[in-house]
């Protein structure tokens, strides 16, 4: 395999594995199972076989797959070529009808996307790798989903209540003030009102008590309603939440996280 094509296969591995994900999957009870396969690297056998896979995995989580739904979980499986090597995708893909801003009628939209592509090989057993694919698909799936669908202690009830559970300032300039006396960094979050995304970042990975040990050990915490509290204009920005990392000697943002992030990606940004 050439340098080039290593390089371009090495960085498809990389994005589509550790990619942040935007979705989220809070209320799903019941879908409508497809699997389909493409190409002639994979068997048709392995269809029963993803669809068995599919279905343990639905009836662990308690999602209903009997009958019609408008919501469809699929397995897409497909072969890309890169140089002289074949690529073969297993995709997992949620897709339902939703409403788009501002419009009374649904589109059909892609709400869930995850892949765990593998490089097809004479020698494998491409059934084994099919499988494993699944496995790591269906592994993240399930993870996200019941962290996402079990209840959560109702701590995010606007600014003040979360603020005063987990030790937050919800004040710009007494943060300043108290990070230049204790010689720490603030750590700015930035939400809105009608931000669900927001929401989630507070009650998915702020609320969670490792995330806060690593927070309040290294920053002063401050969250702040961008269309309610005063603090810098340099700092805003068109997308919610922001998060910002404000050094107490310059008092200006070193580092700034806009979007969502996961437990996982957070407390990774925290200790790096």
């Amino acid at each position: 395999m050439s340098k080039i094509v290593l390089i371009v296969v090495s960085l498809f591995f990389t994005t589509t594995l550790f990619s942040s994900t935007m979705f989220t999957l809070t209320g799903i009870q019941k879908v409508y199972p497809v699997v389909e396969i493409s190409g002639n690297k994979v068997p048709k056998t392995a269809k029963s076989l993803v669809r068995e896979l599919l279905l343990e995995m639905t009836e662990e989580l308690g999602i209903k797959t009997n009958g019609y739904d408008q919501r469809s979980l699929a397995v897409v499986i497909n072969e890309r070529i890169v140089g002289k090597q074949i690529l073969i995708n297993v995709r997992l893909l949620l897709g339902e009808q939703v409403y788009r801003v501002g419009q009374k009628e649904k589109v059909f939209a892609i709400t869930y996307d995850s892949v765990a592509p593998f490089l097809y090989q004479k020698e494998d057993d491409v059934l084994e790798k099919v499988e494993d694919s699944m496995d790591t698909l269906l592994s993240k799936f399930s993870e996200q989903y019941e962290d996402e669908n079990k209840k959560v202690q109702n701590l995010s009830l606007g600014k003040k209540g979360f603020a005063e559970a987990l030790g937050y300032e919800t004040n710009y300039e007494e943060a300043m003030k108290r990070a230049k006396k204790e010689h720490k960094d603030v750590m700015l979050v930035l939400v809105a009102n009608f931000c669900p995304w927001c929401r989630k970042f507070e009650e998915r990975v702020l609320l969670k008590k490792e995330v806060n040990a690593l927070i309040q050990k290294k920053y002063i915490p401050l969250i702040l309603n961008k269309e309610a509290d005063a603090f810098p204009k340099a700092l805003d920005m068109s997308f919610t939440p922001i998060v910002h990392f404000i050094s107490y000697k310059t008092q200006k943002s070193y580092k700034s996280v806009v979007g969502y992030n996961n437990r996982d990606e957070f407390i990774y940004l925290l200790k790096k």
